[in-house]
């Protein structure tokens, strides 16, 4: 029979474990499968019992899950931490947000604001709370759209093309887009960094799998993916 490695994953991971997938397939013969969301979304999936040999998902989470029986203790390691990120649609004039001032002024003219879900999704929390610190998120309200994920909201963005709009996630979820355009990082003062890793999970179907999929995240090749995906990897 053939086996299959089931992988759950924050969203913000997916080009990671999507670039390692078909190396995995030609190493081990057997088949991988994953979803991607957002954390809160992939931590219900978890909780729900979906199958899962591997979950990548913040530090925190993982810990939840190691204390709660989900994830095997100790199995646990940080992968790497990224930053948002701001895009227009590809080819679309640039705007400026260097600096804080800068980027309250783009917002507030902003036709259009897009970032994921604050309820569930890391990057969205992150970003809201960016506009209360600027003290223009109840102006912006109307404009804003949110989507469940950083993919979902960046590829819906690309599509649309709509004069004046923007998007913001984190930098991971922006690379593997082809439609849309990374404009710069978030200014420093307004930055989160968020921290992405992996762990075993404890209910494996098949856990020799699952340990040779962690395996090939921490090694050399694993650290290219994480780089390449716009990562600051951990040491």
């Amino acid at each position: 029979m053939d086996q299959t490695l089931n992988i759950i994953s924050a969203g913000a991971m997916q080009a990671v474990v999507t670039g390692l997938m078909p190396v995995f397939e030609r190493q081990s013969g057997a088949r991988v499968t994953a979803t991607f969301g957002a954390v809160g979304q992939q931590k219900a999936r978890v909780l729900a019992g979906e199958p899962a040999d591997v979950i990548l998902l913040t530090p925190e989470m993982l810990d939840d899950l190691a204390t709660t029986g989900w994830v095997v203790p100790g199995s646990q390691r940080t992968l790497g931490r990224v930053g948002m990120g701001v895009v227009v649609p590809k080819g679309h004039p640039p705007v400026d947000v260097s600096t804080p001032d800068a980027l309250r002024r783009t917002m507030l003219a902003a036709s259009l604001i897009v970032y994921p879900d604050p309820q569930i999704a890391s990057a969205g929390r992150n970003f809201d709370n960016a506009l209360v610190s600027l003290g223009i998120r109840d102006a912006l309200a109307e404009r804003i759209r949110h989507f469940p994920n950083g993919n979902v909201s960046m590829t819906w963005l690309g599509e649309q093309r709509i004069p004046g709009s923007i998007g913001v996630t984190q930098v991971s979820e922006i690379k593997p887009i082809p439609t849309i355009d990374l404009l710069a990082e978030i200014p420093s003062e307004l930055q989160v960094i968020t921290a992405y890793g992996v762990a075993r999970a404890a209910k494996a179907s098949e856990p020799a799998l699952g340990q040779a999929f962690f395996e090939l995240l921490l090694s050399a090749q694993g650290r290219a993916a994480i780089v390449d995906a716009g990562f600051s990897p951990v040491d």
